[in-house]
C-alpha cells in the first residue's frame, strides 16, 4: 500500500477538504487537533440523517478533531460526517466500562464520550457523576459474594481528570446509593454479560 493510500490519511484528507470548503479557506489553513481510531456502531458512523437507513455493522474508522472546532467521524474509505455538537475539551466526558467473570469467563464492555452522546444523555451523565462524587469514590468497592466472581470496572474522565472504580465480591457497598445510580446508567447501555439475566451489577 502506498503511504498516501493509508486509511488514516484518506480519512484525514477528506475531513480537511470538507472543513476547508465550509470555511472557504485553503486546505493548508486547516490544522489537525487530534485523531484517534474508533469503531462506529453502523455504516452511518453513528450520525444518521433523517430517515436514512444505516447498516447495523461495526464500522472501523477515526474520530478527527480539527483546530477550527470541527469534529468529524470517518471510515477507512474516506467517508466523513461532521458532528454538529461542539465539545469543550476541558469538560469532555469519556467513559469506559467493562464487566467480566462468571461461567466461562465471559466479558462485555461499553465505551462512549461527549462526541457520541446526545445532549440530553450527556447532561444526565454529567449530573450522575456529580451526585455520586465519582472522583472521591474508593478505587475498589467490594460487594456481597456472587457465584463465579463477577468484576466490573468503571473508568470516567472529565477533561484531564480521570478515575476508575473496580467492583467485585466481598463486603456489601449498597450504601453508596448515588454511585449505584451512575453505575446503573452505564450498565443499562452495556451489552449483557448473561443475556438471560443482565449484568447483575447495576
Amino acid at each position: 500500500m502506498n503511504a498516501v493510500d493509508h486509511p488514516a490519511l484518506v480519512a484525514l484528507s477528506a475531513a480537511i477538504e470538507n472543513a476547508a470548503n465550509l470555511l472557504r479557506v485553503p486546505a493548508e489553513g486547516v490544522a489537525l487537533g487530534a485523531m484517534e481510531a474508533r469503531d462506529w456502531p453502523d455504516s452511518c458512523l453513528g450520525l444518521p440523517e433523517d430517515d436514512e437507513a444505516c447498516a447495523e455493522v461495526v464500522t472501523p474508522g477515526y474520530l478527527i478533531r480539527l483546530s477550527d472546532g470541527f469534529t468529524y467521524r470517518a471510515d477507512h474509505h474516506g467517508n466523513v460526517r461532521r458532528a454538529r455538537k461542539r465539545v469543550i475539551v476541558d469538560t469532555e466526558i469519556r467513559v469506559r466500562y467493562s464487566v467480566s467473570g462468571g461461567i466461562g469467563g465471559r466479558s462485555t464492555s461499553y465505551e462512549t464520550d461527549s462526541y457520541q452522546l446526545p445532549e440530553a444523555d450527556e447532561e444526565e451523565l454529567r449530573r450522575l457523576i456529580a451526585e455520586a462524587n465519582f472522583f472521591d469514590v474508593p478505587n475498589f468497592l467490594l460487594e456481597s459474594p456472587v457465584a463465579d466472581g463477577i468484576t466490573s470496572r468503571l473508568w470516567i474522565a472529565v477533561g484531564r481528570r480521570a478515575h476508575q472504580v473496580t467492583r467485585g465480591d466481598g463486603i456489601d457497598a449498597d450504601d453508596i446509593e448515588a454511585f449505584h445510580a451512575l453505575a446503573a446508567w452505564v450498565d443499562a447501555r452495556t451489552p449483557p454479560l448473561f443475556p438471560e439475566v443482565g449484568n447483575l451489577l447495576a
